[in-house]
């Protein structure tokens, strides 16, 4: 939680995405820390005031980075997107 907490008080524009990977890779692991609890996004929610929404993201996101899922249409439309951004 730590962690998760000093990844969200990061708030310069140049940290963004990598406060941004830090954030997915921090809920990801409170989720596989939760062991299948019940609660333990509400938990999230309460803590960051994000939204569910916005956790199921972040962790669907990391999950992708890690190969542990097939990109998605939303994860491939934001690539594309970063990458527009990038070039100009």
């Amino acid at each position: 939680m730590t962690e998760l907490l000093a990844a969200l008080a990061d708030t310069s524009p140049d940290a963004e995405e990598l406060r941004s990977l830090r954030i997915a890779a921090a809920f990801y692991a409170a989720m596989k820390a939760s062991n299948g609890k019940r609660g333990w996004q509400a938990d999230l929610v309460r803590e960051t005031g994000l939204t569910r929404e916005t956790i199921r993201r972040h962790i669907e996101d990391e999950r992708i980075r890690r190969g542990e899922i097939p990109p998605t249409r939303r994860y491939l439309a934001d690539q594309e997107r970063k990458a527009r951004r990038r070039s100009g």
